[in-house]
């Protein structure tokens, strides 16, 4: 979900363009629009959007400037001018500015949307690059096996036991049962062995899953997801699943579907 913000005194203008690309296939699913350079500026604070359209000539601050105070303050990276005035100052500060292209009223649809998919497309993938890789490496197993060779096999009974039982409310009351071991001993023991606590071993494997299932299908609801690996309240997955990954369950499985190759 990109981020877009379109700025004309117009309103006629700003209208149109964004019902054209709410009404078209692109990934800028947020849109804020501004009348002047100033609201644009107070708003961008907060909004930070991935790319600005903008009108040129506007009262008090016009669309250079705009642009020129949103790269200072690092606002913004990505800027496309749409005007009704080609002169050459104006085009000449444009392409000192770096600006992706130069567009005139009345606008043509096709080609400010063969424009808007282009950039787009390049946001995305920029975004796909500078997402964490742990996110989006192989699931494997939680301990390799030459790590769960080296346990005693008090703990690996233990670790059988939550991967069997993962979606379970699990407590070590109920592993100690289970292996008919004092939980503080096993909650010890376990740390020394894995070098993690067990509700962090808990977790990890909660997550695993949780990844099998988004790499499967994108059927499955992040409700449903929550629930089948053990965690009733979504809200808590999705809290756990940032906090081991460094990206939401929403983040992740767009990363899986980016890194899916094209098929024709």
């Amino acid at each position: 979900m990109l981020n877009l913000m379109i700025v004309d005194d117009e309103p006629i203008i700003i209208k149109g363009l964004t019902n054209i690309v709410k009404k078209s296939n692109t990934p800028c699913k947020e849109i804020v629009t501004a009348s002047d350079g100033h609201d644009a500026l107070e708003k961008m604070e907060a909004f930070k959007p991935d790319l600005l359209i903008t009108d040129i000539e506007m009262a008090e601050m016009n669309g250079l400037e705009l642009i020129r105070e949103a790269q200072e303050r690092q606002l913004c990276k990505r800027f496309i001018i749409l005007t009704g005035y080609e002169e050459t100052v104006y085009l000449r500060e444009a392409i000192r500015r770096k600006v992706i292209d130069y567009l005139l009223k009345p606008i043509n649809k096709a080609e400010f949307l063969g424009l808007l998919s282009d950039v787009c497309l390049e946001i995305v993938r920029e975004h796909s690059a500078a997402r964490p890789k742990t996110a989006l490496a192989e699931v494997g197993p939680v301990l390799p096996e030459d790590k769960r060779g080296q346990m005693s096999r008090n703990i690996r009974n233990v670790v059988e036991y939550i991967d069997l039982h993962y979606m379970q409310d699990l407590s070590l009351d109920m592993i100690s049962e289970h292996v008919e071991l004092h939980p503080n001993y096993i909650s010890s023991l376990f740390k020394k062995e894995t070098g993690l606590t067990f509700i962090h071993y808990l977790h990890l494997c909660r997550i695993k899953k949780a990844k099998r299932l988004m790499l499967e299908s994108d059927e499955f609801s992040f409700q449903e997801i929550s629930e089948e690996v053990g965690y009733e309240n979504v809200r808590h997955f999705f809290s756990v699943f940032k906090k081991y990954t460094g990206v939401t369950p929403g983040e992740f499985r767009e990363g899986c579907r980016q890194s899916l190759p094209m098929t024709h």
